[in-house]
């Protein structure tokens, strides 16, 4: 449900002219940018860890599966 014009007109004036629509696409890139970066960070951690033989291939396959699914999940709720 959209703001009515009443609502939309106090949004702008409590946040600094500003679109809602603006203020929407700052917080779902912010998301995908945080999951982006984490699922870098556990990539590299869990290859690091698999190229030591410190993990297992399954646990390595698993996880990418598991990232994977969280990042289009994630993407297909909030930014389509």
């Amino acid at each position: 449900m959209g703001m009515s014009s009443a609502q939309s007109t106090a949004f702008k004036a409590a946040s600094g002219n500003i679109d809602a629509s603006v203020l929407h696409l700052l917080c779902i890139g912010l998301l995908l940018a945080t999951l982006f970066l984490w699922a870098a960070w556990g990539l590299m951690d869990v290859y690091n860890g698999w190229a030591h033989t410190r993990v297992r291939n399954a646990t390595l396959v698993r996880f990418c599966i598991r990232t994977v699914l969280l990042l289009v999940v994630s993407i297909w709720m909030f930014a389509s």
